[in-house]
């Protein structure tokens, strides 16, 4: 199997390992506020009430007039199965919270379902807020009321002491209002009605038919190569059948991993499709590797059968078939482009001549030798302003026979980069564009 094919089949298999179970959030889904609405606060959890809303984002506010420093706080109904510290990162890094330069974001993200809390601190803050006092500052009054169910309160006295240990010296008029607002109440997970099923899933029997059908594929593939072998006239026609990798064993390893997720469907067991469609693919694999193994062995004493008095025929020394060569067939050899064995008969000397295509030349237009190769060199490099140039030279390599053409194209400008990236084209209501490094701390509650 080729290098090529190889980390083909690598990269497939580490996707299909990667996919992330059906339903479950990502940073990606988490709405921007400052986008959206203008604000600071995004309730994806659903656990705030707009009373509580108004009072957070009061607290983000007064800390970036202030300070220019940017707190965003953030509620999510689930983390998907994500450590809530790389979730924090990636909203944090998508946002851009904090001035760009500066990076004194800071981002409060809280996992309604998952139980979880994470002040997530830029690059910035690090100092004035290291992992320790932000542990401390989730503790002090915030956990409690969250274990409590009491997010709205819990939230405001996270965000509060967040703001005013990032303002340091800078006095925030921030107080707790005279009555505290009521909790909204957090909506109850959503059950997913389960299909009623007509019969009894059995996974194992049904990844047994798969992967049977797999290697019935496979044997009929290796049926076809030990059928084309036998046909084959010559060593180096043999060789080639038996060193090539077929489709065969890519579309085995494909189709291994579609009836995986095709098993994987209609039913909850995970290692049952998993073992039986690695392993047919893979069988298929090893009978495709030993196949071709023994055809190789075979392929050094092959001997072609006279056609004339039905005798072993020898195979011409390579040094000494050059002498039997014509000039074009010489040539052609020199450029890759074909193979030629030269065969004898020690009963009756009748002679054979037997040719192979190779790939590494092109046949002349001219003198119909396969021949011809060709270069290309860069006459102007592109650039975001402009196209380049490129010309393009074919030579035919028989020395009877003149044929060259050049030919000159263009190639496409450079890209830009995106807009996007540039802190001056970022969308009026969005962050400035701070960093974080992963500095912070999260508590479950």
């Amino acid at each position: 199997m080729s290098a090529n094919r190889t980390r083909f089949l690598l990269i497939l298999l580490a996707l299909a390992a990667l996919l992330p179970p059906l339903g479950a959030e990502t940073p990606e889904e988490v709405v921007n506020p400052r986008r959206a609405d203008n604000s600071f606060v995004s309730d994806g959890g659903g656990v705030l009430s707009p009373e509580y809303r108004a009072l957070i984002d009061g607290v983000c506010r007064e800390l970036q007039a202030k300070t220019t420093a940017e707190l965003a706080v953030v509620t999510v109904a689930s983390l998907g199965g994500q450590p809530i510290d790389m979730f924090a990162e990636q909203v944090f890094r998508r946002f851009g919270i904090g001035v760009a330069g500066k990076d004194n974001g800071l981002l409060l993200l809280c996992s309604r379902d998952d139980r979880s809390v994470r002040l997530e601190v830029g690059y910035g803050l690090e100092g004035d807020i290291p992992d320790a006092l932000a542990s401390r500052l989730l503790e002090r009054e915030a956990l409690a009321m969250l274990s409590d169910g009491r997010f709205g309160r819990g939230l405001f006295l996270a965000a509060r002491d967040i703001a005013v240990q990032a303002a340091g010296d800078v006095s925030l008029a921030i107080a707790e209002p005279t009555a505290w607002p009521t909790e909204a109440e957090p909506p109850k997970p959503k059950e997913v009605p389960q299909p009623k099923k007509k019969g009894k899933w059995d996974p194992l029997r049904s990844s047994l038919y798969f992967g049977g059908g797999i290697l019935a594929f496979a044997l009929l593939a290796s049926a076809f190569t030990v059928m084309r072998f036998n046909k084959a006239r010559g060593r180096a026609a043999r060789a080639r059948i038996a060193g090539g990798t077929p489709a065969s064993v890519i579309l085995a390893w494909i189709g291994g991993v579609a009836s995986f997720f095709l098993v994987l469907g209609f039913g909850k067991n995970f290692l049952t499709p998993l073992v039986a469609m690695l392993a047919a693919p893979g069988l298929a694999t090893f009978g495709r590797l030993f196949t071709g193994r023994v055809l190789k062995r075979k392929v050094d004493s092959y001997h072609l059968p006279c056609t004339k008095c039905g005798g072993a025929m020898d195979m011409v020394a390579d040094s000494e078939d050059d002498v039997m060569l014509s000039t074009e067939e010489a040539a052609e050899e020199k450029a890759g482009g074909m193979d030629y064995e030269f065969w004898r008969c020690p009963k009756c000397g009748a002679d054979e001549k037997l040719a192979v295509k190779l790939g590494k030349a092109a046949k002349c237009p001219q003198c119909q030798r396969r021949t011809l190769k060709s270069s290309t060199v860069t006459l102007e490099a592109a650039t975001r302003e402009h196209g380049g140039r490129t010309r393009t030279t074919e030579t035919c390599l028989n020395p009877k026979c003149n044929y060259t053409k050049t030919r000159e194209s263009s190639t496409p400008r450079l890209s830009s980069p995106s807009s996007s990236s540039s802190g001056s084209s970022r969308p009026s209501g969005s962050f400035g564009g701070g960093r974080s490094g992963g500095a912070g701390a999260s508590r479950k509650f």
